[in-house]
């Protein structure tokens, strides 16, 4: 990034965590206001925030040994649920919803859940379709997890390998554009089920490697029985937003959204949950990832903006 184009997004980041941070809350005080989503609106009249929750996306949303939701984006939405609570006056329950990479996207457009706090990429194409999103609230990108004792070392590797995906993810559409440009000529893209279906299937030979975002890689790996014998190869194929899923209509609920994400970005409450998930011993069985913060992410919770998602995504 250029010194221009860090100047330009420094003030654009002055502009926009002033408006977000500075907005007029949700509710009026009376409980009232001048402009509430339908979403934010059915939430203080029944009292219920719903949560969409992956069992697998490891370690931004799993579930513990007690099958409880857990993880970064779970409690960065815990802590947006406090933020409504404050602003509202009132205490909120929460439901959970369970959606795996293909179904979360129906269940947040059909209104059975409010949000859903995952690994969602912020996918232009699906955008375009009627999907929202929060501004950013991570930054990861798709790599590969191999063998150890495999030749596999990057992309260049790959040509008429079998790689494990699961469907719904956005490694799918990548790496079928690198099949069809000749880039992984003789290709197999395997669909498993889950990510851990996909490590499985690493370990056992079945497949040569296992694409998707570093950050689940890492968890995958981790969790492994034999953690050593798996490695994380490759650069990014690129470099991709995560955020909080939403229905894209309700313009003023992707405001209150992003503006609970600014003011915890700002009052350091998103640095500490991201070192409690990715530095930190985890549950259940206190695995360390050790994923340093990247420079992106560390510019997000600076100036906290939308802008650097479509910035990614042009």
């Amino acid at each position: 990034m250029s010194v221009v184009q860090r100047f330009s997004r420094f003030t654009f980041g002055i502009a926009a965590v002033a408006s977000l941070v500075l907005a007029a809350p949700a509710f009026a005080q009376n409980g009232s206001a001048a402009k509430v989503s339908p979403r934010l609106a059915k939430i203080r009249e029944t009292g219920v925030v719903t949560i969409a929750n992956r069992p697998d996306a490891f370690p931004v949303a799993y579930l513990d040994a007690n099958k409880q939701p857990v993880g970064y984006g779970i409690d960065v939405c815990r802590e947006i649920v406090r933020l409504m609570e404050r602003d509202l006056k009132k205490p909120l329950k929460v439901a959970w919803v369970e959606v795996n990479a293909r179904t979360r996207f129906d269940v947040i457009s059909s209104g059975k859940a409010d949000i859903e706090c995952g690994n969602t990429i912020n996918d232009p194409l699906r955008r375009s379709k009627g999907t929202g999103y929060s501004m950013p609230y991570l930054f990861t990108g798709p790599r590969f997890l191999v063998r150890t004792d495999s030749k596999i070392r990057g992309i260049h590797d790959l040509p008429g390998k079998r790689i494990c995906v699961v469907p719904g993810t956005n490694s799918v559409p990548l790496l079928e554009a690198r099949v069809k440009g000749g880039i992984l000529r003789g290709t197999q893209l395997v669909e498993y089920k889950s990510y851990d279906d996909c490590t499985r299937a690493v370990e056992r030979g079945e497949v040569d490697a296992f694409a998707t975002i570093d950050l689940l890689l890492a968890g995958q790996r981790a969790r492994s029985k034999t953690p050593d014998a798996l490695q994380i190869v490759g650069a990014f194929l690129v470099l991709e937003p995560a955020a909080i899923l939403l229905r894209k209509e309700d313009v003023e609920f992707k405001r209150t959204i992003d503006r609970y994400l600014a003011a915890l970005m700002l009052d350091g409450t998103v640095e500490r949950l991201y070192d409690k998930w990715f530095m930190q011993p985890i549950p259940p069985d206190n695995l360390k990832l050790e994923l340093a913060m990247s420079s992106a992410m560390r510019d997000q919770l600076r100036w906290p903006t939308d802008r650097l998602g479509d910035e990614l995504n042009r």
